[in-house]
């Protein structure tokens, strides 16, 4: 079920809230909350619902059991089964179809038989998200920096969640459970409640209002590459560079507002990341909920900057390539975290070494939003074959260079424009949406009805969020 649908805004959100505050005992409530959030899921899937709720279960009395006993060498074996099961599951789904392919085309070519087949396997939504959720309660509560949590209601609550059960922000356990523990919670705030309209609101007008309208002629600018234009190669890589943000910015905001609609606070995943003026900056501003993820349970993991400077740098390289294969099977989404890889690496060269760049914020902010852009280029390619063409003909060494616009649709190419010229507005002069100082006011009221109107008047068509796919 999509947040930007006529199901969820008209039917599953309103009987949600209703239900959320008219019970009034609270352990009812967090039963109707973890019920709808199963709901939710089930929408999509019945019988992925299980996989999900076997991954609580499984983390949630592995996690006890770590707790409980004093021998290391069976919190060890605990935490193993947790990440063996987690990993394995998410790998079997997620990486099997790739790793076989791969396999089986490297084999091919000296001759040999294919060995393993390609399955017919569907992806389990948000199964990225909630595995990774989960398995950090496990590996907090082995670290001994996290207590185990007494009851599974309140951690099955907190995994399974609607607003971000799907796509994210990557919350801590630590974070969200303290507050369905809290009787505070399920007491009805009218300011959190129009706060939370007010992120819902801002975050729908990003997707449907800026992003899908760019989409229009992104999507098939990228897959008519090869009749592209130098301008149309220029276009769809600024043009992705935005809806990509307005995508995933404008889900995490509306997943911000209905938590707050609830009382649930959860964090800031996005913080003007164009604005960055390296790209240490940016992934402290982009997806900031992942990037602590990997920080804390990868990174550290491997040593972080423990052991000397080169495996720092090599800790920072595997953590982003990794990173980037988190996202999805396929050779450009690991190309593209080791993109990003070695720039973090060798920015923390030059920081060891007391260089702080040259030019002023200006350049260095041009500079790096120009590489954030052609790291965007193999995020959005189907193969590196593909994103080494587009480039191509991005920097103009394919020899064909004209500035044509004449594959941009003549019915899309307005709207297009004025979102991507709004979107650059937005993006690199204006506030964020946790920036601004929200208070009720009539004017705010009428602004927030016209956005949602226009929103509802492009609600037609199927529009599911790009981070849906990972």
């Amino acid at each position: 079920m999509l947040f930007n649908s006529y199901a969820f805004l008209f039917l599953f959100l309103p009987f949600t809230l209703l239900g959320y505050y008219w019970i009034t005992k609270k352990n009812l409530q967090l039963w109707f909350l973890f019920l709808s959030s199963v709901f939710f899921y089930c929408y999509w899937s019945t019988v992925y619902v299980f996989l999900l709720l076997f991954t609580v279960v499984l983390d949630f009395y592995l996690a006890k059991a770590i707790s409980m006993t004093t021998s290391q060498a069976r919190r060890k074996t605990f935490l193993l089964i947790s990440v063996i099961a987690n990993l394995g599951i998410l790998g079997f789904f997620k990486y099997y179809n790739f790793f076989a392919d791969s396999l089986n085309g490297a084999l091919q070519v000296t001759g040999l038989a294919p060995p393993l087949p390609i399955l017919n396997l569907v992806l389990p939504i948000g199964i990225s998200f909630y595995t990774f959720q989960s398995l950090s309660y496990v590996i907090d509560v082995y670290r001994r920096t996290s207590n185990a949590h007494a009851h599974l209601l309140e951690f099955a609550g907190y995994v399974t969640l609607f607003p971000h059960q799907i796509s994210g922000p990557l919350v801590r356990h630590n974070y969200i459970v303290p507050q369905l523990e809290d009787s505070k919670t399920y007491f009805f705030n009218p300011e959190n409640f129009w706060k939370g309209c007010y992120f819902f609101v801002f975050g729908l007008a990003k997707k449907m209002m800026i992003a899908d309208r760019i989409a229009a002629v992104v999507d098939p600018l990228v897959m008519n590459m090869a009749g592209a234009s130098t301008a149309e190669a220029w276009i769809a890589m600024i043009g992705y560079t935005m809806q990509l943000y307005f995508d995933f910015s404008g889900y995490s905001d509306m997943a911000v507002g209905l938590g707050l609609m609830m009382n649930i606070q959860f964090p800031q995943n996005f913080n003007s990341p164009y604005k960055s003026l390296s790209i240490t900056e940016f992934w402290q501003r982009w997806h900031i909920t992942l990037s602590s993820w990997l920080k804390d349970y990868l990174y550290i993991s491997l040593g972080g900057n423990r052991a000397g400077v080169l495996k720092t740098y090599r800790n920072l390289f595997l953590t982003m390539a990794i990173g980037g294969l988190w996202h999805g099977a396929n050779w450009t989404y690991l190309v593209w975290g080791c993109f990003h890889g070695g720039i973090l690496a060798i920015e923390r060269l030059f920081k060891d070494r007391g260089w702080k760049g040259v030019g002023n914020k200006y350049v260095k902010w041009t500079f790096t939003f120009f590489l954030v852009c052609v790291g965007w280029v193999f995020f959005r390619a189907h193969s590196v074959d593909q994103a080494l063409f587009w480039l191509q003909k991005v920097f103009m060494l394919n020899g064909d260079i004209n500035w044509d616009i004449t594959l941009i649709p003549l019915k899309h190419k307005d709207r297009f424009f004025a979102a991507l010229g709004v979107g650059i507005l937005v993006a690199f002069l204006a506030k964020n949406t946790w920036e601004r100082e929200f208070k009720p006011t009539l004017w705010r009221a009428a602004l927030m009805a016209f956005m949602f109107v226009v929103c509802l008047m492009y609600m037609g068509e199927e529009s599911p969020f790009l981070y849906f796919q990972f």
